[in-house]
């Protein structure tokens, strides 16, 4: 009779390292064959990998590495090969995803159960812990992903909660400047970058419209995916240009979204400025000191009342904000609002804020549930 074996092997697929899956590996005992990190077409990938999962435990891929790349019926359809061929688990790595995400459900129907969602550091570990225990995850566990024959996703109180969103506009472009250097405009452009990226059907990338070079600096990290020939870096699950020599280099790769850092308004050339009014959505990022509200009042000279501008301000005290709002006028004080503090720019925050002014730009095809109007800009009381 064959042996035991004491250990277990596996393999992963993502855009970036995963400490957090190596680390626990390790220690329980779950040897790391080779991981494979960058964006592919699945369906190429497994043309030259398929053999190389013989023997293996678990295959864990994550969906931000081959979805932008490869058809769901594609993704599908290897799935269903490698189940079919070997006796391992397939887990999916699905951070950030919601129920009712569509290849999710077409996942679930394949009977793998085994799916992380959980974006945050604590759910994550909790649910990596257990899809690689010796039950994994069961039906119950994940129920929540199935769809019905609409594929409208419910979960056990049968509330329609999918979030999938079709573009009105086939490309939009966005501009985000700030009054001055450091006042948080290249962190507000990726984290919106990151926001989009993170929605069903929606491609988009951010522009490094200024000198600053920040995606150079990017490209210097080990976690970086560089590709050299187009100034482009895939980081953290978003893609990134430096400053473009021909913008038809980027928008030949049909992204719905394109989102310009355009820096600091006091840096900009007069071209530059011109460039930016012209954008389809305008988002300008300031502080509330008294030292920093002749850049604003500069800002407001250069946009006028445009209908498609808004403002983002960051470091107000929670003390001042509302007084600091009203005194904007009756104009602006219903187009602007306080940033949540963002530590990592590559976690989306403002999803609130981003999620109304992007309203004419999007449709959201599956919420049926109709909330009462109310300006999202002013207040919002305790329930």
């Amino acid at each position: 009779m064959e042996e035991t074996r004491k250990f277990k092997k596996y393999i992963y697929i993502s855009t970036e390292v995963k400490p957090v899956i190596e680390e626990y590996c390790e220690k329980n005992n779950i040897i790391l064959v080779t991981r494979f990190i960058n964006e592919y077409n699945f369906d190429k990938f497994m043309q030259s990998e398929l053999r190389n999962l013989n023997s293996l435990d678990y295959l864990i891929v994550d969906l931000k590495s081959i979805e932008h790349l490869t058809d769901d019926d594609e993704i599908i359809a290897k799935i269903t090969l490698i189940r079919k061929l070997y006796k391992l688990r397939v887990i999916i790595i699905a951070e950030g995803y919601k129920h009712g995400n569509v290849l999710l459900g077409k996942i679930f129907n394949l009977g793998i159960y085994n799916i992380i969602t959980k974006a945050d550091d604590v759910g994550f570990k909790e649910e990596l812990e257990k899809v690689l225990s010796d039950e994994g995850m069961s039906f119950g566990n994940s129920i929540k992903y199935k769809l019905d024959n609409n594929l409208i996703a419910v979960n056990q109180t049968t509330k329609v909660i999918k979030e999938n969103f079709i573009k009105v506009k086939q490309t939009v472009n966005i501009g985000v400047v700030g009054t001055e250097r450091h006042i948080g405009a290249t962190t507000l452009a990726i984290n919106l970058t990151k926001y989009l990226s993170e929605l069903t059907n929606i491609r988009a990338c951010y522009i490094e419209n200024n000198n600053h070079q920040s995606v150079v600096r990017m490209a210097e990290s080990s976690e970086a995916i560089k590709y050299e020939d187009m100034k482009k870096i895939s980081f953290k699950g978003i893609e990134l240009f430096s400053r473009p020599e021909n913008m038809s280099d980027i928008l030949s790769n049909d992204y719905n979204f394109y989102i310009y850092d355009y820096g600091a308004l006091n840096e900009m050339t007069e071209e530059e400025r011109n460039s930016f009014i012209t954008r389809d959505l305008k988002i300008i990022v300031s502080g509330n000191k008294l030292w920093e509200i002749q850049n604003l009042i500069d800002a407001f000279k250069i946009v006028g009342k445009d209908i498609n501008t808004y403002l983002v301000f960051n470091f107000a005290k929670e003390s001042e904000k509302e007084n600091f709002r009203l005194s904007l006028g009756e104009y602006w004080k219903d187009r602007m609002t306080f940033s949540e503090y963002i530590t990592d720019p590559f976690e989306a925050k403002n999803k609130y804020f981003f999620e109304n002014i992007l309203k004419p730009y999007l449709i959201n095809t599956d919420i049926t549930e109709k909330k009462k109007g109310f300006n999202f800009f002013k207040k919002r009381g305790k329930k």
